[in-house]
């Protein structure tokens, strides 16, 4: 019933007001201080505004003054040269006078003007004078004719002039070419301002021009000292940001840009000013001229004002502001720059100067403003702050103290009943309230409990369906959906169609031999012998004598001839497991083998030409062992032609439901106990498990649970692990070791090598057929009265044997040493198998290493 009312309550809609989640300390929070912060925000940003004003104007109107002093220098230098040309008009034209002239302001500016040119009407009156370093060089007409933009080449322009006015040129570049071979001169480049004037006879005939070159670092190093700290105007340390100034002329090509003040030999450059713009490169005679594209319409519209003989700023456009520093504030000048060519007529604009500064004064103001704003704020919201906070904690500390113990009680995971002082009736009403409501909690979770408990173990033991034995693909007992099973089986089908040798890598029951057999029934070979030798279950001589076989006589036993494994596969397919544990001598043979496709049996003196394939599988790391000299290197490479690696089980733990489900119904057929089923909670252990033994591991383990089972069920008590395993004392295995115990997991052919003859293919469904069936063989029949008395007279050794390998098709000596455990010897395994086969449980085949023991299925088997 109180459920019943918990579900109506929650039906009834919750009708709650703005803030009413919020505790007191947050609304008094949310309310006092935003109103506190927007009135500060409002007044901060309002004298923001105005302080930023008035501070842009005072750096604008710095700016311009700036580039109206740069403007005036370079207005004056420019008169200084008209001056000296209307001065040097008055003098004797002739070479001697001309070069006195030079000579002495060479003296007086240092090399600012570096020509000095008469280019009479006569041409025998024509000087041609150049200063270069300091030397006045005498410079032929004739030389004078052959290099770049030559002086006595007059502008057209210069036939409109009156005596008294001066023509301005250029810049202009200079190049005497190698050919002129006058000391110096050669290869000499210069780029000069030209100055020209007419000299008149008495009668006011042109008599010629009068040139003076001005050089054009004199221009260019007046804009570099403005925007530098040697500037005249310089009154207080600057930030060192990216200040740079240009001359550009009346047809908007920029020429030159300002340099570092303390480098006035530097070449002209306009790298900087037409950093992010786009136009012309190379002005006629002047090379590094550059004429920003029409596109850049601040720029033209600065060119146009300076035209009209006006000066102002530029706006904020992104083509001149490309410092890396974004907080500088930017401002742009420009200011034209005239010249009087009429000596009484107005100066005419002959070009203009750009300049582009950058100021971190409003960036640091608009800080400072910020830092003491923000201090003004936070002292505030401080006092707000700390007043809010004692007031609301007088008001919400009962509860808060009672929220810190619901918070508590959670945290450590158990519910039980508050104790707490009574402070006032509200948090008194609201305690009585949670208990109450703690102990339904706690009634209703025991009960969860308990039915999650009884869930568990019916789920636990719930039988799961495996679906593997539909699986077997062409790969044979290769099972599995997993990608490392995919990608195994698709690399077994595409070296089985490649008739080469094979290295089979991987861990202890991986399934490397079945892998071999899957390559091997997959071949071209799959109609012959499959033969499969244990390079590590035999000493030297024996593996040698198996592998390459004897003729008779060669030792005083051989009565007859063998064949061995080489000769018996051949046709076939020949698989060398364990590899790695072959001796020095044996690897020797092998790769002589190998190496000729021949074999020489012992005691023969003619070689054997022998066609198998061979598939050798290791579960060592082979190239360790040749690092360390334990296998030879020429036979790791010739064997390691195709590598194919078996995935480990932790790698395909998707496959364990799959393997599981085969396996039982094989160890199933082995007991006849009928069809036993894996319950959820048996597999859920299986799939935990890191199965370090693998797959063969898992088979074991299935084999075990199903042989001690005394239920058609699996469950997870039933799966024992490693140290876990009982040892099985004679009764508990008198069923397992009698007939019809072992199963059929697809025999191997295996040469009968003691009688010399080379076995072929099995008939479909016999022992060893390539083709047999990978399913679980059908339930045997009961064991025989003479098998269960077989049975009783078999130590707990054989029984304990016996219950382990009855999995195996066959077994061998090997096989049942480490069965049965790993101290018994050699010659008590042989007396204990020897004892087996006498009693009828075991079929034995062939000899010396090839022995090969076989389970009898049922009565007709035995002799």
């Amino acid at each position: 019933m109180r459920f019943m009312r918990f579900e109506e309550n929650e039906n009834i809609p919750q009708v709650s007001g703005f803030l009413s989640d919020w505790s007191i300390r947050k609304k008094l929070l949310v309310t006092m201080i935003p109103a506190v912060v927007c009135i500060l925000v409002v007044t901060g940003y309002a004298n923001h505004l105005l302080f930023n004003h008035y501070f842009s104007i005072a750096l604008e109107r710095n700016a311009i003054v700036l580039t109206l002093a740069q403007a005036h220098e370079i207005e004056s230098l420019f008169a200084s040269c008209r001056n000296e040309l209307s001065i040097l008009a008055t003098r004797p034209l002739n070479k001697d006078s001309l070069a006195d002239f030079l000579k002495s302001r060479n003296i007086v500016y240092g090399g600012r003007y570096r020509e000095v040119v008469f280019a009479g009407v006569d041409p025998g009156e024509q000087v041609y004078l150049l200063c270069n370093r300091g030397e006045i060089v005498d410079i032929p007409v004739q030389s004078a004719a052959l290099m770049k933009n030559s002086p006595l080449i007059i502008p057209r322009r210069a036939g409109e002039l009156r005596p008294g006015d001066v023509l301005p040129s250029g810049p202009i570049d200079l190049f005497f070419p190698p050919t002129v071979t006058l000391p110096g001169v050669g290869n000499l480049s210069l780029s000069v301002f030209r100055f020209i004037t007419p000299v008149v006879n008495p009668d006011n005939s042109l008599r010629g021009y009068l040139v003076l070159a001005l050089d054009t670092h004199a221009a260019r190093n007046i804009l570099s000292v403005f925007t530098s700290a040697k500037s005249p105007l310089h009154g207080f340390p600057r930030a060192a940001e990216n200040r740079y100034s240009f001359f550009f002329d009346d047809k908007g090509w920029i020429l030159f840009q300002s340099e570092n003040a303390d480098e006035l030999e530097k070449e002209l450059s306009v790298e900087m000013a037409r950093s992010g713009l786009t136009g012309d490169q190379g002005r006629t005679g002047f090379e590094a001229g550059f004429r920003p594209s029409q596109q850049h319409q601040e720029y033209w519209r600065m060119m146009e004002e300076v035209r009209q003989g006006r000066s102002g700023l530029g706006s904020a456009f992104a083509e001149f502001f490309n410092s890396k520093s974004v907080a500088s504030e930017q401002f742009l000048g420009y200011a034209p720059v005239r010249f009087p060519v009429k000596t009484d007529g107005p100066g005419e604009v002959i070009g203009g100067i750009i300049y582009v500064d950058r100021s971190l004064l409003p960036r640091a103001a608009e800080f400072g403003q910020f830092n003491v704003m923000f201090g003004i704020g936070v002292a505030s919201m401080l006092a707000v702050s700390l007043l809010i906070y004692f007031l609301s904690r007088i008001i919400t500390r009962p509860i808060l103290r009672l929220a810190t113990e619901v918070t508590t009680m959670h945290d450590g995971g158990r519910l039980r009943r508050m104790e707490l002082p009574e402070s006032d009736h509200e948090t008194s009403v609201l305690k009585r309230a949670i208990n109450d409501f703690i102990a339904s909690l706690a009634a209703k979770d025991q009960e969860i409990r308990r039915k999650e408990e009884y869930l568990r173990t019916v789920q636990s033991r719930e039988t799961v369906r495996l679906d593997g034995g539909a699986l077997l693909g062409k790969a044979g007992d290769i099972l599995g959906t997993s990608p490392p099973v995919t990608a195994l089986l698709s690399l077994i089908s595409k070296t089985a169609a490649a008739d080469a040798d094979v290295l089979v890598v991987g861990e202890t029951g991986t399934g490397k031999e079945l892998a071999a057999e899957a390559i091997h029934k997959q071949s071209a070979r799959s109609g012959k012998s499959f033969i499969s030798i244990n390079c590590g279950a035999l000493d030297e001589n024996l593996l040698m004598d198996a592998l390459f076989g004897h003729v008779k006589g060669a030792f005083s036993e051989a009565k007859s001839d063998r064949k061995g494994a080489f000769l018996a596969a051949d046709g076939g397919t020949l698989h060398l497991d364990e590899i790695g544990n072959a001796s020095v001598k044996v690897q020797q043979s092998l790769l002589r083998a190998l190496s000729v496709r021949r074999i020489r049996p012992l005691g023969s003196d003619t070689e054997i030409e022998f066609d198998a394939r061979v598939i050798a599988a290791t579960n060592v790391n082979l190239k360790e062992k040749v690092q360390k000299g334990e296998f030879r290197e020429d036979l790791y490479y010739r064997l390691q032609v195709l590598t194919i690696s078996t995935p480990p089980l932790r790698e395909r733990m998707e496959d364990i439901p799959i393997l599981a489900g085969h396996f039982l119904r094989q160890a199933a057929g082995f007991t006849g106990k009928g069809e036993v089923h894996l319950s959820r909670g048996a597999l859920e252990k299986l799939m935990r498990h890191d199965w370090p033994g693998n797959v063969r591991e898992l088979k074991n383990c299935l084999t075990r649970a199903v042989a001690l089972a005394e239920r058609e069920v699996i469950y997870a008590e039933d799966i024992k692990f490693g140290e876990e395993c009982p040892r099985l004392l004679p009764d508990d295995v008198e069923e397992a070791a009698v007939p019809g115990f072992f199963a059929t997991d697809g025999p191997r052919s295996v040469p009968d090598a003691s009688q010399g003859n080379t076995p072929g293919p099995t008939p479909p469904g016999g022992p060893g057929s390539p083709t047999a069936p990978a399913s679980p063989p059908p339930r045997p029949p009961e064991p025989a009265p003479r098998a269960h008395a077989a049975a009783e007279g078999l130590n707990p050794r054989q029984r304990t044997a016996l219950a382990a390998l009855a999995h195996l098709a066959s077994i061998s000596r090997q096989d049942y040493q480490e069965a049965a455990g790993a101290d018994v010897p050699d010659r008590t395994a042989q007396h204990d198998l020897k004892e087996l086969v006498e009693k009828g449980l075991l079929r034995k085949s062939g000899r010396g290493p090839s022995t090969r023991y076989h389970p009898v299925r049922d009565t007709a088997d035995r002799p």
